[in-house]
């Protein structure tokens, strides 16, 4: 039998059960990041909280995302499956004990093991997606993946506003309900049977392990071919080899990419009801519905525009898009409610579609034996950019006002923009195949140009 690449079978039930355990996870994240602006709104005053303390609890999951930077580096050395299965009990049972807590101390560790509990789903997710998917589909469903996560973030905002009437214990009731999605999470991932990723075990010697797996789950037809990231390697994935050449810029370009575009992102998406109530926008409520719900629009825009533009252009126009949107906004603080409301529409639209590059471009920066470390590093990078946005925007906001909380997101958006115009790489297998295409052709008329000068022959002849 003609035994071909596992990448290169048809979609099955079986991809969809992976896809359907990591969406499920990517709602719950994204609600557990969401909520805690919501929440802490109404925490304000039962809590005591100034807004050192409203930023700092706000930033504490976006802080435990730090521990990306460990996670991707045990789960290149264990494996992916272990901690995709069980992290989500852990995620549950925290976002329940937020409940009974009124130290805001240890409503800070609570909120950073939650983080840290995201970082398993993101970097784990990803990898496991993109080392059992077809290649010619995984990028394009790493890409789905932010609809449901942004699904998930926009629902914690309407949660916020339905969860009423219940006294100083309102927040308590508001937080803990990411538990549910957490549950529902969990107990799939434990019902639904996730098996390794066989890269992985490819990539660590076990190849006879993955090809039996292979079989198992998608028919004897395939197997994994000798390329060169799925050999087995005499030492296990080490942090150091991510400073190495080609492979540090990479971490770099990808780093600066997430953490230039999470500040706004998580800032203002965050503390939304605090930015509108402070801007000459209307009716909060009804505006930050508009705001959620253009988001969720713009996510679509972004898996649509996904297959037809290159990722460099993808990122690069996204970010100067959405500075000019908040430069308008600044600029124009006199303008009617309504047309505040479209340029900040406009600028929800560009930030969810730009968002959509950040599952598929990072893991498609480093190799299989690296994803995790890679993407884990990338990851922790961008928490610097998430948890300062979100720590910093109530405290400038209450000093300086919320159009220098604006401008602030603006100076990162614009420095995001002109590094990747520099120095991010094309990923784009589409693209770069048809750039390949480009340079081969380029260099075939270049020999018949030397052959018809220096030989004398017609180019019809070559």
């Amino acid at each position: 039998m003609n035994e071909k690449s596992y990448t290169e079978a048809p979609l099955s039930s079986f991809h969809k059960r992976i896809f359907l355990c990591i969406v499920l996870g990517q709602v719950a994240c994204g609600y557990a990041l969401g909520i805690a602006g919501t929440a802490l709104t109404q925490a304000t005053d039962p809590l005591n909280l100034s807004s050192f303390w409203v930023g700092l609890l706000g930033a504490g999951t976006l802080i435990g995302l730090f521990g990306s930077l460990i996670v991707g580096n045990i789960a290149d050395k264990i494996g992916r499956r272990p901690l995709f299965i069980s992290h989500m009990i852990l995620f549950t049972v925290l976002s329940l004990a937020q409940f009974f807590v009124s130290n805001v101390i240890i409503l800070f560790a609570i909120r950073v093991g939650i983080g840290i509990s995201i970082a398993i789903d993101y970097t784990i997710g990803n990898a496991l997606l993109i080392e059992w998917f077809p290649k010619k589909h995984g990028s394009r469903f790493q890409s789905y993946i932010i609809i449901f996560w942004m699904s998930g973030f926009v629902a914690s905002y309407i949660a916020g506003i339905v969860i009423t009437g219940l006294g100083d214990n309102t927040w308590r009731w508001i937080i803990i309900s990411s538990a549910i999605p957490g549950l529902i999470t969990a107990v799939s991932r434990l019902v639904i049977n996730i098996p390794e990723s066989p890269s992985w075990l490819a990539s660590v010697g076990r190849k006879e392990e993955a090809i039996s797996l292979i079989h198992h789950e998608l028919g004897d037809e395939y197997t994994i071919v000798d390329e060169s990231e799925d050999v087995k390697h005499d030492k296990p994935a080490s942090w150091s080899e991510l400073f190495s050449p080609g492979v540090f810029r990479n971490v770099v370009v990808g780093g600066i990419f997430y953490a230039c575009q999470v500040f706004p992102f998580f800032g203002i998406g965050i503390f939304l009801p605090l930015l509108l109530k402070n801007m000459n926008i209307g009716n909060p409520s009804v505006s930050g519905i508009l705001y959620n719900g253009f988001q969720i629009v713009g996510a679509i825009i972004g898996v649509i525009l996904f297959k037809y533009i290159s990722r460099r252009f993808f990122i690069v126009s996204t970010f100067y898009a959405a500075a000019a949107a908040l430069g308008a906004l600044i600029i124009w603080r006199s303008a009617p409610a309504s047309i505040m409301m479209v340029i900040f529409s406009i600028f929800a639209v560009v930030m969810s579609a730009s968002v959509i590059l950040e599952n598929p471009y990072p893991s498609e920066l480093f190799d299989t034996r690296l994803r995790g470390s890679g993407v884990g590093a990338v990851i922790a990078i961008s928490r610097v950019g998430a948890a300062l946005g979100t720590f910093l925007l109530p405290i400038i906001t209450s000093s300086f006002g919320v159009y220098a909380s604006l401008l602030v997101c603006l100076i990162f958006l614009l420095v995001g923009g002109i590094v990747c115009q520099i120095w991010a790489p094309e990923t784009s297998p589409k693209f770069m195949k048809a750039k390949n295409a480009k340079v081969q052709n380029t260099k075939v008329k270049n020999v018949k140009s030397v052959l018809t000068s220096s030989l004398d022959i017609s180019d019809d002849k070559i």
